[in-house]
């Protein structure tokens, strides 16, 4: 299980992918606008799930912060951690 740290600094990744560059393109903005618009949708999981994938293939994205979205897809698959809650937390 998580703990608050961990909670926190993937609440502030989020932030960063939301707030951009990385990742780059229109589906990514497209993901942001969810975000911003409908944090507690649905929908929202499946955006910021996209951020995060697609930043582990966007050169933009920080070393530091790529090993923090492995981190935080790892927690999300064991079923540890729901990107909406960390997303509604934003």
């Amino acid at each position: 299980m998580p703990g608050e740290g961990d909670l926190q600094r993937w609440r502030e990744l989020l932030r960063r992918l939301q707030a951009g560059p990385a990742p780059r393109g229109a589906e990514f903005d497209l993901c942001r606008r969810v975000l911003a618009a409908a944090p507690a949708a649905p929908e929202a999981r499946e955006a910021a799930r996209l951020l995060l994938e697609a930043a582990m293939a966007d050169a933009a994205t920080p070393i530091a912060d790529a090993q923090e979205v492995m981190r935080l897809l790892r927690a999300v698959s064991r079923g540890a951690v729901d990107l909406l809650a960390l997303v509604g937390a934003t």
